[in-house]
């Protein structure tokens, strides 16, 4: 009976994190999970802060083998000091590759946030691996509000069918996560954790960041400070800086192709002046020509003009000026050559616009 209580006691106090690593700077992951296989592989994974749904081979830290109680445990001393972005998992069949589930029937991996002084406990949980745990990490608390917060928002959306709609839901969506993580979001991790989500939906990073540049940049300066030159500062920074750069890309094609179409219509505006101009010359030549036709007329050609106003016929004329009709029709082609006219009537305008002196 005594030794009932004792196990219970220990089953307790294990559960609850009273018993911890007494050398400052461990780590202790342990847990149960429910299966019926010996010797089942647990794995520890360092996660990059957009592939909580993602698992590779690189990924793995540490593995470990369950005992016939399916209990496992991690420990010791070469965590980050940092707080980062882990995984614990394990494979339902033995046969098959790396895999992650997750449904609400089984769950065979559980994504947190730990240091190199933290603990954490998972308790057994039927076929959902993972799913009821106890981490002393307080930023890791503070990401599972976050995740709360998220998944209120991504219900009110699931009934959404129509396009825009669902485009309209996802703005939505993004804008109240960034300012949740505005006000109530002080770490670094959880911010890019929080930016993870935003770019996982269909939503235009490069139209937000450029219409709002400091939130990002927020988040990249509180990265800065925290992590350094470590991977989640410079992935984050590599990333905005190619957002950046399709924006200055854009920007200069835009600028680029402005100045092109303000170099055609200069063009076009200065061939159209010099053909407006040109034809201007034309006529003012074509004036002068007429009136110097005019002046250079000869005596006799001035009289036979005159006598043609006066609606004189050619016989008539050669009778008045006592020359042949031929003589006439000769000077008549001439007139009308230096007055580049074609008829009597054309003539009659012409002296109607430039009178006798």
């Amino acid at each position: 009976m005594q030794q009932r209580r004792i196990i219970k006691l220990l089953t307790f106090l294990i559960s609850s994190f009273l018993i911890i690593p007494t050398c400052y700077g461990q780590y202790f992951i342990s847990g149960h999970i429910d299966t019926e296989q010996k010797n089942k592989t647990v794995y520890l994974s360092l996660l990059k802060y957009d592939e909580e749904t993602l698992i590779t081979e690189n990924q793995i830290l540490f593995s470990t083998q369950t005992d016939s109680t399916g209990y496992f445990e991690f420990k010791g001393q070469l965590l980050s000091e940092k707080d980062k972005l882990y995984r614990i998992h394990s494979n339902f069949d033995n046969t098959k590759a790396l895999q992650l589930v997750s449904n609400s029937d089984k769950n065979n991996y559980h994504n947190f946030i730990f240091s190199n002084t933290d603990t954490i406990y998972f308790s057994k949980s039927g076929n959902n691996w993972f799913s009821q745990s106890q981490n002393t990490n307080k930023v890791d608390k503070e990401w599972r509000k976050l995740k709360q917060f998220k998944e209120k928002l991504v219900q009110g959306y699931s009934e959404v069918k129509n396009k825009e709609a669902q485009q309209q839901a996802i703005n939505d969506f993004t804008k109240k996560v960034k300012t949740y993580s505005d006000k109530n979001v002080p770490h670094p991790l959880i911010k890019l954790l929080a930016f993870s989500d935003i770019k996982r939906n269909n939503f235009d990073l490069k139209a937000d960041f450029e219409k709002n540049p400091e939130f990002y940049n927020n988040i990249l300066n509180s990265l800065k400070n925290y992590y350094s030159e470590t991977s989640y500062y410079l992935q984050f920074q590599d990333e905005i800086s190619k957002i950046s750069n399709v924006i200055v890309q854009q920007k200069y094609s835009f600028h680029k192709n402005l100045n092109y179409i303000l170099g055609v219509l200069v063009l076009i505006l200065a061939w159209s002046s010099f053909l407006f101009f040109r034809e201007w010359r034309a006529i003012q030549r074509k004036e002068v020509q007429q009136e110097t036709s005019i002046l250079t007329l000869t005596n006799q050609e001035e009289k036979i003009a005159k006598l043609i106003l006066e609606n004189k016929l050619n016989k008539e004329i050669a009778d008045e000026l006592f020359i042949s009709l031929s003589t006439v029709k000769t000077h008549i082609r001439n007139l009308y050559a230096k007055l580049n006219v074609a008829n009597r009537h054309e003539l009659a305008n012409k002296f109607k616009n430039h009178p006798w002196d």
